[in-house]
């Protein structure tokens, strides 16, 4: 790419030590109950583990006697304990020596035990009774329900769709994706005892060390996994099941935990659910719904030259149903020398787009090199290629031998390792809303794969169907319920699609563009509003998603009831088309998010190129800052901003706002990705020069600051404290606040000591605490692992330096070694006057390096 002569600028970082954080959640008043009667709560327990106990037993012996597939791993109970911090989870695994197998939501564990006679937690009980020291967290355990068949435990394991047809029929036919957890409460070892200052042979000694503890750690997990599996495959055997594969391999391995797709009766469904004492979660593999588009008509000329991107450009992979590769508005920029198919019983080089009416992952592409329109003459030259995986078939579906989640690893890892592929174009989602209890297997496997590998996925809301499933209602199913655009977007069935929930990938969601009007046909959205069939948010534990939207096109709606739906080219983004069928190169006949989310890849791509060292966690951190609402959202009154964030997120991305600068806009960036281990601060800084603060020099400055970041996440755990090993968020300046009072407020190094809630005083639009702060009730940024805020202030309440600290929090690891990695951008634009603030912050940010050096070579000499 051509160098700009406003690049973006350099973050100063200033400090790190120990952070301010918020207090911990004040005492359970159940628990409180508990410890006030000690001997009352003490002989519950007991009565409960007793009864577990010979029911266990009577459970074990009736297996064996019908001859049924042995089950290692002891028998699983329920517990009910609230308030589940690190300290509790060590004391159930460690004190009462109890395998936990997972969280739920209100507090409650599944745990297994193969000590099914339990005395030691029997003499726990006694201990608290009496109060013996050690034994006090025992009031924390306020419910025992030791029936593996119950209710209590199956409803959380199978979820609501699956409980409306439970218990199985013995014969019923099911294909079922099944997890299983190995190690949820004992991460891998880190190396321990190096610092900067530790001697080299020390450090090689002690790095030894951690490698032989590693080694130990990994084959025993390996060991244990192997057993659980070993255990499931003879129980599908018996009841004549088969575990489904695309390779050698049958599962998705995460840190904690294991999966795999089966197709097996309900008969062995019933068994594996009410035995298998490791099993958490069985869902319903996803349907998918991929917009496909009529036969179009349209003149185009031969005037168009398509220019190859240089060699060591960056590869960009798309993830579809193929690509028309000879096309002449594509041929050029794909890498088609590592073109690979994924489909089962399809050559490896059959990676055509055989979709009828145009293809779907020819039109991707098309939109990940054009975005806006396909230019019809002259050349053209886009910076980056691009890589065709081909897994959805002709009929633009995912066949369900292939596992969504093995596919991704499959792929990253093929494309990663051969080609240094690390940005990821995914428009495939399911036709329904994603499940909220926990992070899905195919999220799960996106997070992994990105913290894992630094990589970045670009993934589509999913669509809203004309006509909907079961439980998934369309569009036309809304109108005939008296439901109507934009009401039924904020529906729980509107929620965006699997695996859209990811706290990873940038989820993308769509909006219409100029409202179409004729005769009695008219656009269902106007213009730039959610497009009708987009799907909305939030996400996962209110994080929000879609993060942004573009372009995807509308329906058109007559006057019938219910009315007819169509998509004229006046709504419709345009597309280059498969003409394997025939028909044109390119036009405008096909609307949905998976056309909408490409071109957020496209700047992906342009960001790759300028920054092909960077991690993609800058990419995405650049592109969400970039990003802004339409004028009808920025104008529009503050009760209406959290259905706002909820339909658009952040907005729609700038190209040019996320690779370059102007005059009267400046972009600085971390220098590197750092890491931030649990309850640690890191502040950076941007001086402001005096001239810009000056009461005379008064004028309105738009801030802007995006944290990126990922940490290892886990399965087995149900909120995003607990699913990641360390979560982050970030905190800035207040008006005029001097930067030594900043770094006092929020490190305790410098003696602060003020709550982690103050988000400073500048009117931050969405705020650091749901309902506490910021201009919008209801949102809280810090939900998700891509956190953006802006504010509108005065250049005169600026500081001397604008400080931004951030923060890192306890997940579920509970060592000091567990770290997340981030990268930071901030952006300040002078509105509506002609003031240079690039020139003049620039010149800020190098004097104050500049400084900093001197003082560094001073101490030195």
């Amino acid at each position: 790419m051509h160098q700009s002569q406003f690049p973006h600028v350099s973050l100063i970082e200033t400090n790190r030590g120990r952070a301010v954080l918020q207090p911990g959640p004040s005492s359970n008043p159940s628990v409180a109950r508990n410890q006030a009667n000690r001997a009352q709560h003490a002989t519950d327990l007991k009565q409960k583990l007793q009864g577990f106990s010979t029911s266990a037993k009577e459970g074990l012996a009736a297996r064996e006697e019908n001859n049924l597939p042995s089950i290692s791993g002891g028998v699983p109970f329920v517990l009910q304990i609230p308030d589940q911090d690190g300290r509790i989870m060590d004391f159930v695994a460690k004190k009462l020596n109890l395998e936990i197998v997972a969280e739920y939501e209100d507090g409650f564990l599944i745990v297994s035990t193969e000590d099914l006679d339990l005395q030691h937690v029997i003499d726990l009980a006694d201990d608290f009774a009496n109060e013996v020291y050690g034994s006090g967290a025992m009031a924390s355990i306020l419910d025992i329900d030791g029936d593996h068949t119950s209710v209590n435990r199956i409803q959380r394991i199978i979820g609501d769709d699956l409980m409306a047809q439970w218990p199985f029929q013995p014969y019923q036919d099911l294909m079922l994706d099944v997890s299983i957890e190995v190690a949820s409460f004992n991460p891998p070892p880190k190396p321990r005892g190096i610092t900067s200052r530790t001697r080299e042979e020390v450090k090689a000694r002690k790095l030894a060390e951690h490698q032989v503890a590693l080694d130990a750690f990994y084959q025993a997990w390996d060991e244990k996994r192997l057993q659980r599996e070993s255990e499931i495959e003879r129980l599908v055997a018996h009841y004549g099941g088969e575990i489904l594969r695309i390779t050698e391999h049958e599962t998705v391995d995460f840190p904690d935990s294991f999966s795999m797709r089966i197709r097996m009766r309900g008969a062995g469904f019933f068994d594996l659910i009410t035995n298998f004492p490791s099993l958490f979660e069985v869902t319903v593999p996803d349907e998918f719904s991929l917009p496909v588009s009529s036969e179009t008509e349209v003149e185009v000329g031969d005037d168009f030259e398509l220019l190859a991107p240089p060699f060591d450009a960056p590869r960009l992979c798309v993830i579809d149903s193929g690509i028309h590769e000879n096309h002449r508005w594509l041929a050029a920029a794909i890498d088609a020398a590592i073109s690979k198919c994924f489909l089962p019983d399809q050559s490896d080089d059959d990676v055509a787009d055989y979709v009828r009416g145009g293809g779907h992952g020819t039109r991707v592409a098309g939109a990940c090199l054009y975005s806006d329109f396909v230019p019809s003459t002259g050349s053209h030259e886009v910076p980056f290629w691009l890589v065709n995986a081909r897994v959805l078939d002709d009929n633009n579906d995912l066949p369900k031998r292939l596992f969504p989640a093995q596919l991704l690893q499959t792929i990253v890892e093929h494309y990663l390792l051969n080609s240094g592929v690390r940005i990821y174009q995914h428009s495939i989602a399911g036709n329904r809303a994603c499940r909220t209890t926990r992070m899905s297997i195919w999220a799960a496997a996106i997070d992994w794969l990105s913290y894992h590998h630094d990589v970045l996925f670009v993934q589509a809301v999913g669509n809203i169907d004309p006509r909907g499933a079961v439980n998934s209602p369309g569009i036309l199913d809304h109108y005939e319920a008296e439901r109507f655009y934009p009401e039924y977007l904020r529906e729980p069935s509107s929620r965006v699609a699997n695996p859209a929930q990811s706290l990873q990938a940038i989820c993308v969601g769509s909006i219409s563009r100029e409202y179409f009007e004729d005769g009695d046909r008219r656009s269902v959205a106007p213009s730039y509003l959610p497009s009708s069939f987009s799907r909305t948010g939030f996400g996962l534990w209110d994080s929000i998603k879609p993060e942004v939207v573009e372009f995807g096109g509308d329906y058109v709606a007559d006057s019938g009831n219910p009315p007819a739906l169509s998509t004229p080219p006046e709504v419709c983004p345009e597309t280059v088309r498969s003409t394997r069928r025939g028909g044109p190169p390119f036009a405008s006949d096909a609307v949905g998010t998976s056309f909408a989310t490409p071109k957020i890849t496209h700047i992906a791509g342009q960001l790759a190129a300028l920054f092909p060292e960077k991690s993609p966690l800058l990419y995405r951190a650049l592109i969400i800052n970039s990003a802004r609402w339409p004028d009808w959202a920025e104008q529009a009154v503050v009760e209406d901003r959290p259905a706002i964030v909820r339909s658009i997120g952040y907005g729609v991305p700038d190209r040019a706002r996320a690779t370059e600068n102007t005059e009267h806009r400046i972009t600085l960036i971390s220098q590197d990705t750092y890491e931030a281990h649990a309850r640690e601060g890191l502040v950076f800084g941007v001086p402001i020069p005096e001239s810009m603060r000056r009461p005379g020099e008064d004028f309105a400055v738009r801030i802007d600051v995006t944290l990126s970041y990922a940490a290892e996440p886990r399965r087995t755990r149900k909120s995003r404290r607990g699913y990641l090993g360390v979560w982050l968020d970030w905190g800035a300046s207040k008006h005029g606040e001097p930067f030594d009072e900043f770094r006092t407020r929020v490190l305790r190094d410098f003696e602060g000591g003020e709550d982690e809630t103050n988000d400073g005083n500048f009117s931050w639009v969405l705020g650091n605490a749901t309902c506490r702060n910021g201009q919008t009730n209801g949102v809280c940024r810090k939900n998700g692992t891509v956190q953006k805020d802006w504010t509108i202030a005065r250049s005169y309440e600026l500081p001397d330096m604008f400080g931004v600290i951030v923060r890192g929090h306890q997940g579920w690891s509970t060592r000091d070694d567990e770290t997340a990695n981030f990268t930071l951008v901030v952006s300040f634009e002078a509105l509506g006057v002609d003031v240079n603030v690039y020139q003049e912050v620039r010149a800020a940010v190098e004097a104050e390096i500049q400084e900093r050096q001197q003082i560094g070579l001073e101490a030195l000499l």
